[in-house]
C-alpha cells in the first residue's frame, strides 16, 4: 500500500496521470496533492505536510509531469522494501556525494534509469556505476522525480524546512539523512518512467547548492562501495568545474567564484594529493587574480 505525494501546480492532476497511476500501479494507494498553484509554500514544507496526511507504509514523492510505462510498479516497490534495511530508492542517484557544492550527477558515478525529456521514439537512458549487476544499486543519495521512503524512517528523517528555501536538494538532503540513519538508499532498475521536463539551475538551485555543502561539511564526501581515490577526486574536480560554470551563468562574479573554488579545493585533503588537484588549485589562482 503506497500514498503517493506531489506537490502540485493546481489541485487536480491530469486525466492522463491520474488514468496512469490507477492502471499501473498494482497495489492498494492513495494520492496526497499539495496544490502549490499560489507558490505558497516550498517543496520542502509541501512534502512535510503530505508525509502527516499519509496513511500508508511507504510514501512515493514524485513529480506532476511524468508517465510510468511499468505495470504493478507498486508491487515492485513494495518487493524492495521487503528489506528491512532499504530506507529509501529511486530511479536515479549516485554512490558518490562529493566535498565541491554542485550537481550529484556532474561526479559522473551515475546511476540512471529514465525516458528523459527529451528522448525520441521512447528511447530511455539506462546508465549505472558500478555496472548492473541486479535490479538496483546501492546509492548514497537518489533524484527527486521519482523517489520512495519507508514511512518508518521519518521517525529519524524529515525535510528540512529550516535551512533550504524554494525547491531545489529536498531529495539530496532527504536521502543523506536516510543514509546517516542507518539505512539502504538503493538506485533501482525495474521500474520505467518518463519524465516531460528539465530541471532549472537557477540561484536558489546555487544557493541551496552551498546550504547543503556547509549542512553537510563534517561528514564530506560520503561514498557507498568501493570507489578508487583517483575516480574521487576526479568526480569532485568535475563537480566544481560545473558548479562554477552554472554560478558563472547565474550572473555570481568571476572573482566570488574563484575564491568559493579555490578555498573549496584547499579542503580536499583526503588520502594522498592526486596530481591533478594542484593543477587545478593553479588554474583557479590564476584566475583569481586576472579577474579582479
Amino acid at each position: 500500500m503506497i500514498s503517493i505525494v506531489i506537490c502540485a501546480r493546481g489541485s487536480n492532476l491530469s486525466d492522463e496521470l491520474s488514468n496512469n497511476i490507477k492502471d499501473t500501479i498494482g497495489v492498494p494507494y492513495e494520492v496526497i496533492i499539495i496544490d502549490n498553484s499560489a507558490n505558497k509554500y516550498t517543496i520542502f514544507e509541501a512534502y512535510n505536510i503530505g508525509v502527516e496526511q499519509s496513511k500508508f507504509p511507504y510514501l512515493c514523492f514524485m513529480h506532476d509531469d511524468i508517465y510510468y510505462h511499468t505495470n504493478n510498479w507498486g508491487k515492485l516497490v513494495e518487493a524492495h522494501f521487503s528489506d528491512e534495511k532499504t530506507g529509501a530508492i529511486g530511479i536515479a542517484g549516485t554512490p558518490y556525494v562529493p566535498l565541491m557544492p554542485g550537481a550529484w550527477w556532474d561526479g559522473e558515478m551515475v546511476n540512471v534509469n529514465i525516458i528523459p525529456w527529451n528522448a525520441t521514439n521512447g528511447q530511455f537512458t539506462l546508465t549505472a556505476y558500478p555496472p548492473v549487476k541486479t535490479n538496483k544499486n546501492r546509492v548514497v543519495v537518489i533524484d527527486g522525480v521519482w523517489f520512495c521512503i519507508k514511512k518508518a524512517v521519518f521517525d529519524q528523517v524529515k525535510f528540512d524546512e529550516e535551512h533550504y528555501k524554494g525547491f531545489h536538494y529536498y531529495d539530496v538532503d532527504i536521502s543523506l539523512q536516510a543514509h546517516q540513519a542507518g539505512y539502504h538508499v538503493y538506485s533501482i532498475f525495474d521500474i520505467l518512467i518518463e519524465h516531460f521536463s528539465k530541471g532549472d539551475m537557477n540561484k536558489n538551485w546555487c544557493n541551496n547548492a552551498l546550504v547543503f555543502k556547509n549542512k553537510w561539511q563534517a561528514i564530506l564526501p560520503v561514498a557507498v562501495g568501493n570507489i578508487p581515490y583517483k575516480l574521487k577526486c576526479e568526480a569532485e574536480l568535475k563537480t566544481l568545474n560545473q558548479f562554477t560554470y552554472i554560478m558563472r551563468k547565474n550572473g555570481v562574479s568571476p572573482r566570488h567564484i574563484y575564491q568559493l573554488a579555490f578555498n573549496n579545493l584547499v579542503k580536499f585533503h583526503k588520502g594522498y594529493f592526486y596530481y591533478k588537484i594542484p593543477l587545478q588549485l593553479g588554474n583557479y589562482i590564476f584566475k583569481f587574480f586576472t579577474s579582479r
